[in-house]
């Protein structure tokens, strides 16, 4: 049984592997960690070299996948891991078909349902696989996030909406 784990270097992403773990030792499981960098805009890549930006990306999905895999290994279970480039949400699902996985681990955010549906590609991997996805939610975020974010979303858009009039 494989058991796919995009990780993100967050908090989240390691409740996701300590959910999986348990999983895996369960069912003798290997999991699997995924992190997935997105590709460069046509301008960014116009203007650094190939070298720079695979040397970029695979530092960043190194410490994306540092903590996930120190916390595999204490925790004693089979893992192993793995990087892409792309949209998340596609990648993912892209990798999970590719594996033959037989099961995903998410992490989610309890943070406003609109936010979480705009930056997160949890809704975009559930709508696209076939796999049976376990969500996992993380940490609360802070009052900050939960409250003063969407105030000065709402604010700014006020304030556009009274300077056009």
């Amino acid at each position: 049984m494989k058991i796919l784990v995009p990780v993100s270097g967050s908090r989240n992403s390691l409740t996701a592997v300590r959910h999986a773990a348990r999983i895996a030792r369960d069912r003798d499981a290997e999991i699997v960690l995924l992190n997935v960098q997105p590709a460069l805009t046509s301008y960014a890549a116009k203007h650094t070299s190939r070298e720079a930006r695979e040397a970029m990306r695979n530092e960043r999905a190194e410490a994306a996948l540092d903590g996930s895999r120190r916390l595999s290994e204490t925790l004693g279970v089979r893992w192993r891991a793995l990087t892409a480039v792309g949209p998340v949400a596609d990648t993912v699902v892209s990798v999970a078909r590719e594996l033959r996985v037989d099961q995903m681990v998410l992490a989610t955010s309890p943070q406003a349902g609109w936010w979480q549906a705009l930056v997160s590609p949890v809704g975009n991997i559930l709508d696209s696989t076939e796999v049976p996805v376990v969500l996992v939610s993380g940490e609360r975020p802070g009052v900050l996030k939960r409250y003063g974010l969407p105030a000065s979303v709402g604010l700014g858009l006020s304030a556009l909406i009274f300077a056009l009039d």
